[in-house]
């Protein structure tokens, strides 16, 4: 075999020679090197199905991970390889951008220039722009962190960037060039300016995130005592970092190893910061960070909750964007969504994972799914279907569009962690929800989250809707 033929889900299929060099590469950075990478959100780890193909022999058909495939491992009788489009590593421009300040801007400390801000999350990556001498948001988009080929969870990254010669490297890059630069050049298109007209920026996320874009090793966040190279604030050169132009990237600080300082800004922007109410904040994220606000102390913790909230390792799961579901419910025993852009002629293609926290409320109520989180394999709703070659139980909205236990699974351990998280808090602060004057719900997640099912499932704390400001 000296060439390979790839069959994309969308696009023309290619040929590709393979070289000598070639032989001991995995089958996924083969790809990728030819401008075609998958979804390898476990890190290449062979931990999940994000980079499966399909492997059309002349003796059959087969599906498997290419992180786990060599090129030299490769069958004879190969003649054609096959991506899902589930398999396709996507980090297009799209998503949602909600930026709400509940805080009057100091003019006092109004000047002139371009300011972008900055939040880099594990999975999403969010910026504005803002005109400095007037405080004035020009424009904001968000996009897909490209660090989600080396894993969709800081541990991931962690694991990559500690095991691997050029580990650090890989993620600054992928961060900066791959995410970051494109959003800023969206950004200014948007607004009518040139990149060399941003003046200054500051940037928040979690302590992982910001060690990755400042290019620090994680070595110390991979083990207990979990020390981080810095917390505090600094402030770096843009150039220094990847960007084309020279511009002063301030990093605000983070008070923990896992708590960072996209819930420091989330404090600021809320109103938490100049308010006496008892105050609970809850950053939905790959990275759950909760902070509470009591007696004029703050307590404050994070929690794996994983991707699942903004689709990620879920079957259809998908980011805001053109056939995408943001919204669920059940009538008469039949199906209603809406779609995050509908012209009215767009079929369904994904779930966001606000619909899939509509399904598992409306699930539940209809008796589709047990206290166990397990499909009534009775109900007439619930079929059983071969899926990547995997018999799953399953609930199917469209033709393209289902739910199966196993996203299911996934669903209920976010959700664990982000309630345990929020229980912790309250119950060391000697808390009931009913205390809670205010609770804050940020994250392009809650922008479309129903807060009724949140609370049926187990979400959110119940407290009264006209509390939970979103």
């Amino acid at each position: 075999m000296d060439k390979l033929e790839v069959h994309p889900p969308k696009g023309k299929p290619f040929s590709a020679i393979i070289r000598t060099t070639d032989l001991n590469v995995r089958l996924s950075e083969w790809l990728a090197s030819h401008q075609m990478r998958l979804n390898t959100r476990c890190g290449q780890r062979g931990l999940c199905r994000g980079c499966q193909v399909e492997l059309d022999c002349a003796s059959g058909k087969s599906l498997r991970r290419a992180c786990q495939l060599r090129i030299n491992a490769l069958p004879e009788d190969l003649r054609r390889i096959r991506i899902p489009n589930t398999s396709l590593s996507d980090h297009s421009l799209h998503g949602v951008s909600i930026f709400e300040v509940n805080v009057e801007p100091d003019k006092a400390g109004r000047r002139e220039g371009i300011g972008m801000a900055i939040d880099i999350g594990t999975t999403t990556v969010a910026a504005a722009l803002w005109e400095l001498s007037s405080g004035k948001c020009l424009s904001t988009a968000s996009m897909g962190n490209a660090q989600g080929r080396y894993g969709d969870n800081v541990l991931a990254r962690i694991n990559h960037a500690v095991e691997s010669d050029t580990g650090i490297q890989d993620l600054q890059e992928a961060l900066v060039r791959d995410s970051l630069v494109p959003l800023m050049k969206r950004l200014c298109a948007d607004a009518g300016l040139d990149p060399a007209s941003i003046t200054e920026a500051n940037a928040s996320g979690n302590t992982v995130m910001l060690h990755t874009l400042a290019g620090e090793p994680l070595d110390g966040l991979s083990k207990y005592p979990f020390k981080p190279v810095f917390l505090g604030h600094r402030v770096m050169d843009s150039v220094g970092l990847g960007f084309p132009q020279s511009f002063a990237i301030e990093f605000l600080p983070s008070p923990g190893a896992f708590v960072g300082a996209d819930i420091v800004s989330g404090v600021v922007a809320s109103g938490m910061l100049e308010s006496d109410a008892i105050a609970l904040l809850i950053d939905f994220g790959t990275n759950g960070e909760i902070i509470l606000k009591h007696g004029g102390r703050y307590l404050a913790t994070a929690t794996a909750a994983g991707p699942a909230f903004e689709g990620g390792r879920l079957s259809c799961g998908a980011a805001a964007k053109d056939g995408v579901i943001s919204s669920l419910n059940r009538e008469a025993d039949e199906w209603k969504w809406k779609l995050s852009r509908d012209d009215g002629k767009v079929r369904p293609t994904g779930m966001s994972g606000a619909a899939y926290v509509d399904f598992i409320a409306e699930a539940k109520r209809a008796g589709i799914l047990n206290v166990r989180g397990r499909y009534d394999r009775d109900h007439p709703e619930v079929v059983e279907e071969t899926i990547d070659g995997d018999q799953e139980f399953l609930v199917r909205l469209s033709k393209k569009v289902y739910i199966t236990e196993p996203d299911i699974a996934e669903l209920i351990q976010a959700k664990a962690a982000i309630a345990a998280g929020a229980m912790t808090l309250l119950e060391l602060a000697g808390l009931e929800p009913s205390d809670l004057d205010k609770l804050y719900v940020s994250g392009g997640f809650g922008y479309y989250l129903n807060l009724e099912n949140a609370m049926e499932i187990g979400l959110l704390p119940e407290v009264p809707i006209a509390t939970i400001q979103v």
